[in-house]
This record gives C-alpha cells, sequence and structure tokens, in this order.
C-alpha cells in the first residue's frame, strides 16, 4: 500500500472515531500541533524517521512531548500507528487528516499570488471572489511576486484567474506581433 493511500485510511479512521465522540475540532488542534512540532524541530522529525530507534521508544518520546495536551483518542491513535510500525507516516497522516477535514467542512484550498502584499480590505475582497469563484468556502494561501507587476493570480483546484499585468503584457505582446491581420500584398 503507497503511503499516501495509506496514510489516506489512517486519517479518515481517526476522523471517523473523532467525529463519533464528538471531538474531531480537538484532535485537528492536536493533529496541527504534531504537524508544527515535527516541521520545526528536525531532532524530532529524525527520531520519527529512524528505522534504528526501535518503536518503543518512539512512543516514550511522543508520549513525553504529547500526552498532556493531546486528546485520549489522539494519544492511543498515535500509539497504535507507533505499534503497527508506520510512525515514519505520522506526518503523511496529518496532513490527510487536515485535508479530510477540510473535505468533509466543505473547504477548499486556494493559492494568491500578487504582485505586492495585500491590505486587509483587497485581502476580503479577493477571498470573497475566490469563494464565488469556487462555489464554497476557500482557504487561502498567499504569497508576493513582483514579477507579476501587479495585479493577482487567483487558483482554486484546478479554476484559475490571472488578472496580472505581465499576463496582460504578454497577451498584447503576443497580439502586437501577430501579423495575420496585415493584408497581403500581391505584385504582378
Amino acid at each position: 500500500m503507497s503511503n499516501s493511500k495509506s496514510a489516506e485510511r489512517y486519517a479518515k479512521s481517526l476522523y471517523q472515531i473523532a467525529s463519533s465522540e464528538g471531538t474531531q475540532e480537538a484532535v485537528l488542534a492536536d493533529i496541527h500541533s504534531y504537524k508544527n512540532a515535527i516541521y520545526s524541530n528536525q531532532e524530532l522529525h529524525a527520531v520519527m524517521q529512524s528505522p534504528v530507534i526501535p518503536g518503543s521508544k518512539k512512543k516514550a518520546i511522543v508520549d513525553a512531548i504529547f500526552k498532556a495536551s493531546f486528546q485520549k483518542v489522539t494519544c492511543l491513535f498515535f500509539d497504535l500507528v507507533i505499534l503497527k510500525g508506520r510512525e515514519k507516516e505520522l506526518s503523511h497522516i496529518a496532513e490527510a487528516y487536515i485535508k479530510e477535514d477540510k473535505r468533509v467542512k466543505g473547504i477548499k484550498d486556494g493559492k494568491l499570488v500578487t504582485a505586492s502584499p495585500l491590505n486587509d480590505e483587497l485581502r476580503s475582497e479577493l477571498i470573497s471572489r475566490a469563494e464565488k469563484l469556487a462555489g464554497s468556502k476557500v482557504e487561502i494561501t498567499e504569497s508576493v511576486d513582483p514579477a507579476l507587476i501587479g495585479g493577482f493570480i487567483l487558483t482554486v483546484g484546478d479554476l484559475q484567474l490571472d488578472e496580472s499585468i505581465r499576463t496582460k503584457l504578454s497577451k498584447l505582446h503576443l497580439q502586437l506581433v501577430d501579423s495575420s491581420y496585415i493584408p497581403k500584398i500581391d505584385l504582378i
């Protein structure tokens, strides 16, 4: 079974259990905390990925760091994953859990690239536009690319709205270079 498929299955199972207990939001907070800890601490990441360190030590480390603040269901789930020898997949499972939560809530991911940082008013307007484009709630990841010159590129799923000056100039350039509008002169 590929890592992504097994991660999705584990994540869906955890989500179903958390939903049945009504703790999916608390488990989501635990998952975010775990993900942040793994990505911000290279040593912890190395320990969880290491095939040399036995599962019992990894379980003890995870318990020492997270058990006091995590939901019981999250801790039991982590114990099960480590027991099954799939602790290397925990970060993938965390990503899959977040994705499953967004899917259940009908939230789509979007990307907004602008030529300069946005003010709050413009950000709200573009998020509203993204939600109309997608037909659902959208979580936007913003980035700045000065090469756009001005405007923005908004991507939600497979939909893209490119209102950048760079693209408009490129299209204008192609129209000017295309000389098909010049009638051919026949000199006979």
